[in-house]
């Protein structure tokens, strides 16, 4: 009996690849969420583009990589070019390629980045802009002017995804991803904040709904955090507390603070395991409260963990201060002895990224950037 031998590949000799386009694509999907991944991908050959290109291979490549990484960040100072990449080459965004399609950039102001789309305001037009940077692609909304007047101002808002509150959800582009709106403002005597929606499903504004303050506030400084489907801020004022705007019953609420966080500069940040949290960085260390459920179903702030600076970065540190935050992915920047940090708060990873004197909030922007085919 005369034993058939099997026949090897050569060494070097190129690998076919699948001819069934669902294997194919399974494969392609595995590709890392870099800038880089599909657009050099899909120069491989005509039927690399294809299924690249292919909206349904978006939505999939969306939802397997549901952590977006961080390609940089956008400076609250807004000018014509006002985008910071942290990536390096290939994956480098140009600062240019990210250029505000508005003509005015001097009278805008950024509310925040969520979900791949970055909010501003203009007072003076009263108008919001929700903008996505890969496409460049825009929404202007008109503001009420009772939103804004005289009798109170609007300070800063919040951009999301209609449908943020179903984790299940793929965040998209405008055509295939309704969102929403909120603004929070104060009442000019500084006694009262007031929050809205709008949502671009009925393309209407909300009533306006108050609460009063159990103290001055001025304004909303920092962006909105966004917990479940509740949106948190922190005023500035002559007291401390957090403002809670409900997005399912369209309330607001005053949350105190834990004593510790006004010792030092506070953030509002996910806490571990979910729900409200707070990031207190005071006499070289950083420590993490969360809001829990404790006796009698009242909620409390706990101190979660506390960390010692020197020991995530390594080195000794000196003055520290938060510059920004982004709920998508737990990232929050430091500027720390004048440099420029990027730490990942669930695994304590910091970064340096460039050195600066500079001290001005920061705006995070994490998105899969799938808009160079």
């Amino acid at each position: 009996m005369t034993r058939r031998r099997r026949t090897c590949p050569r060494p070097g000799a190129p690998v076919a690849l699948p001819d069934d386009d669902d294997i194919l694509s399974e494969i392609l999907l595995r590709l890392p969420p870099q800038p880089s991944s599909l657009p050099r991908a899909s120069l491989v050959c005509k039927r690399w583009r294809r299924l690249i290109t292919n909206p349904h291979f978006r939505r999939s490549f969306r939802a397997r990589h549901r952590n977006p990484p961080l390609i940089g960040f956008f400076n609250d100072l807004v000018r014509s070019s006002f985008f910071s990449s942290v990536l390096d080459p290939p994956d480098l965004i140009p600062a240019e390629r990210f250029s505000l399609p508005l003509r005015d950039n001097k009278q805008w102001k950024i509310f925040g980045c969520r979900h791949g789309r970055v909010l501003l305001y203009n007072r003076e037009q009263k108008e919001i802009v929700v903008w996505d940077p890969p496409t460049g692609d825009h929404r202007r909304v008109a503001v009420p002017p009772e939103f804004d007047n005289e009798e109170r101002t609007i300070w800063n808002g919040a951009v999301l995804c209609a449908a943020a509150a179903d984790p299940s959800h793929v965040h998209g582009s405008f055509s295939s991803c309704l969102f929403k709106v909120a603004v929070v403002g104060v009442t000019s005597d500084n006694t009262q904040v007031f929050a809205c929606i709008y949502s671009s499903e009925t393309g209407k504004w909300s009533d306006l709904v108050a609460t009063a303050v159990p103290f001055v506030v001025y304004c909303f400084s920092h962006p909105g955090t966004l917990v479940g489907n509740t949106l948190y801020w922190m005023p500035l004022g002559r007291g401390y507390g957090i403002f809670e705007f409900d997005l399912n019953t369209h309330s607001l609420a005053v949350i105190d603070l834990p004593s510790d966080a006004m010792k030092g500069n506070s953030w509002i940040v996910l806490a571990e395991g979910g729900g409200l949290g707070l990031a207190v960085l005071s006499h070289h260390s950083l420590q993490m409260w969360g809001r829990k459920v404790c006796s009698e179903d009242v909620e409390n702030w706990v101190l979660q963990k506390s960390h010692q600076l020197q020991k995530i970065l390594g080195q000794r540190s000196g003055a520290a201060v938060i510059l920004g935050y982004t709920d998508d992915i737990h990232v929050m920047l430091l500027w720390i002895d004048a440099r420029i940090w990027m730490l990942q708060l669930d695994s304590l990873q910091c970064t340096k990224l460039w050195e600066t004197r500079d001290i001005c909030w920061n705006h995070p922007y994490a998105t899969i950037y799938d808009s160079g085919i």
